[in-house]
């Protein structure tokens, strides 16, 4: 059995926002603010039972819980009313249970399960932080927050009274609800709920010092290991234990009793005053000497060189490995704890952004070894949440277990990357390969920029940074240079393959693309003057669903309706395409030929220079770029260029 999916409404900006859940690794990536530290904040604050502040509760549905409450004060809402009309902050949990043989126990589970249908293999359990059902203790805490009793007619006061004593209005009920018949719930116990999920988090601000404080994960381990009886721990675990136990007992006896004999004489010796003498009872000391203790708080993490057979202290070593080490450790005391627990139930995990310190191959091997180690170290299954700014854990982990957070008006929707490659078949296995191959910033971007090559990739950030200081971007408050726009190589061949992608993620797009005309039967590069038609795929493609047609198919797209598409039509949804325009009398076909035209002094080209001259030619685009920015810097920037990045950074980022 596994937990399939969670559903959040009224917590911050989760206004209601449902996540797929993977069964075993569940990947959250977004650009910064998009409620992936909240979503493990909330999952924790449920199974803990709360409480919550007033602070988690939506922005946007503040003023109607505080209109309503002065209603009631009013008298124009029954309290019942009142409790019907404020709205809860509500965790739906739903678990699938359909891989369960009859002969499986569903063990924390079952007082979840309320229907009668045996064909029913789904089980849902509602968590509602709601208006408390107590009218006296709704009035005797607003009149306390207030300091009056008698008037209640000062909205303000009343509002602020909420602020500070939400936590006390507030209150948690755990359901278990019929999937099939929603209006039929059981009310259960918070602590049935936690049986269900045991759950570790580990949040990105770790500790990291080995220092034997009670942070010390290895402390903390070795704790573990000294309180557990031998059926607790593996074969070969315990026998190392039995080792150590046997090593303590005969230190303990051994030093304890010659520290009783050398203090005991030490004191004897100290005292005067003629006692004791000899008909007493004698002085003596007995030490309690407890080397368990001293094991569990004084060992600390070394790391040795054998070769020279020397250690070093654990500061010595990097951030990224007591990461590493410390979640190691985390893990391991999980899944521990896990088996110990042994009724049937669903762990979870939740690691936010694994990657701190980490350098990027270490990302790498984590994201793509934590699954198998978490099979390693226990044997129960374990769902793992993951949140990351990473585009090297992203590239390793597998498609269809990312879900993308993305910001809108209306709150925080997560998407679930399967749900697209199971429509765009071609198109997703072009773009894991991309992934794969590059980096997916695409993820964690506010925009985008889809270029055609080498010199676009070099140029684009010289470009805009050109723009900026010629006023370009004024027309916004944070102006594009002060945005994280990913700028991805792609290829006029390829770009189109990205575009629903884009479109499904919801993040605006610029593509900027070569019109590339050819002409004759064997579709030979020709200028734009003599061009029938353009070789470019995603122009072609762009075109197509502008007049409808199948975007696969192989109808020819005449140059000219090309070059004289209007810019309404450049504009499909987020993403928007800019090719070469005409300028002094001429249309480049690609980048180099419109950079040539707008600055021919450059070129040793006057105003009497002819298309042919714009050309190109066979050099390296490379070398193109880099000479411009570096021996050019008052070049003049083609208008198309500059239209589309005028037109991104007009756009909003959330939709």
């Amino acid at each position: 059995m596994h937990l399939a999916s969670v559903r959040i409404r009224n917590y911050r900006l989760l206004v209601d926002a449902e996540l797929e859940v993977d069964s075993a690794t569940t990947l959250i990536v977004g650009r910064n603010n998009t409620a992936k530290t909240s979503l493990f904040n909330f999952i924790k604050g449920i199974l803990e039972g709360g409480p919550f502040g007033f602070d988690d509760y939506p922005l946007w549905k503040r003023k109607g819980l505080c209109d309503s409450v002065n209603e009631y004060i009013c008298g124009k809402l029954s309290f019942d009313d009142l409790c019907a009309s404020v709205e809860p902050i509500v965790a739906e949990f739903r678990i699938d249970y359909s891989q369960e043989g009859e002969e499986d126990g569903l063990g924390a589970l079952s007082p979840f399960i309320i229907d009668v249908d045996p064909e029913l293999t789904t089980a849902l359990i509602v968590v509602e932080y709601g208006l408390a059902r107590n009218e006296k203790k709704l009035r005797d805490v607003l009149a306390g927050g207030r300091g009056d009793e008698d008037g209640f007619d000062d909205a303000e006061a009343v509002c602020d009274a909420i602020k500070s004593e939400f936590k006390k209005l507030f209150s948690m009920t755990v359901y278990a609800v019929n999937p099939v018949k929603e209006n039929e719930r059981q009310v259960k116990d918070i602590g049935e709920l936690k049986m269900l999920f045991p759950s570790c988090y580990i949040p990105a601000e770790r500790l990291l010092g080995e220092d034997g404080s009670k942070s010390d994960p290895l402390a903390s381990l070795i704790t573990e290991f000294f309180d557990s009886s031998a059926s607790e721990l593996g074969p070969e675990v315990a026998e190392m234990m039995k080792d150590l136990h046997g090593v303590v007992g005969r230190a303990n006896k051994e030093v304890q009793g010659k520290s009783d004999e050398v203090l005991s004489s030490l004191v004897n010796e100290a005292v005067g005053f003629g006692y004791p003498n000899a008909e007493e009872l004698q002085l003596a000391v007995t030490t309690r000497l407890d080397f368990d203790e001293q094991i569990k708080n004084q060992s600390l993490l070394s790391y040795t060189a054998k070769e020279a057979g020397e250690s070093l202290p654990g500061t010595h070593n990097g951030l990224g490995y007591k990461n590493l080490i410390k979640m190691e450790f985390l893990l391991a005391a999980f899944a521990k704890s896990v088996a110990k627990a042994g009724n049937a139930c669903i762990p979870l995990l939740f690691i936010e952004e694994p990657e701190s310190h980490m350098h990027p191959q270490m990302q790498h091997a984590f994201a793509r070894y934590l699954e198998s180690f978490i099979k390693r170290i226990g044997n129960t299954s374990i769902q793992t949440f993951l949140s990351s700014h990473s585009a090297h854990v992203a590239n390793t982990i597998p498609f269809a277990q990312i879900r993308y957070a993305q910001k809108t008006k209306d709150g925080i929707v997560y998407k679930n990357l399967s749900t697209f490659a199971d429509k765009h078949r071609d198109n997703t296995d072009f773009i894991m390969k991309y992934f794969t191959l590059t980096r997916c910033d695409l993820l964690f971007a506010d925009k985008a920029i889809l270029v055609e090559g080498a010199s676009e990739r070099l140029l684009l950030p010289d470009i805009i940074e050109k723009c900026a200081a010629a006023g370009d971007f004024d027309g916004q408050k944070y102006r594009l240079t002060e945005q994280y726009c990913s700028l991805i190589e792609v290829g006029g061949a390829y770009a189109y393959k990205f575009l629903p992608f884009v479109e499904f993620l919801g993040i605006p797009c610029l593509v900027i693309t070569d019109l590339d005309s050819v002409a004759g039967a064997n579709n030979r590069a020709v200028s734009v003057s003599q061009g029938e038609t353009t070789s470019n795929a995603t122009i072609k493609w762009w075109v197509r669903r502008n007049v409808g047609l199948p975007e696969d198919g192989s109808s020819k797209i005449e140059l000219p309706s090309v070059i004289s598409m209007p810019a309404e039509k450049k504009t499909r949804k987020q993403c928007h395409i800019e090719f070469q325009t005409e300028e002094h009398g001429f249309c480049g076909r690609s980048l180099e030929e419109a950079i040539r035209n707008v600055n021919r002094a450059i070129y040793g080209l006057d105003n009497d220079a002819t298309e042919d001259d714009l050309t190109f030619g066979n050099g390296s685009k490379t070398d193109f770029a880099l000479d411009l920015i570096y021996k050019h810097d008052s070049y003049t920037v083609p208008a198309y260029i500059r239209d589309g990045l005028v037109w991104l950074n007009d756009q909003k980022t959330i939709g």
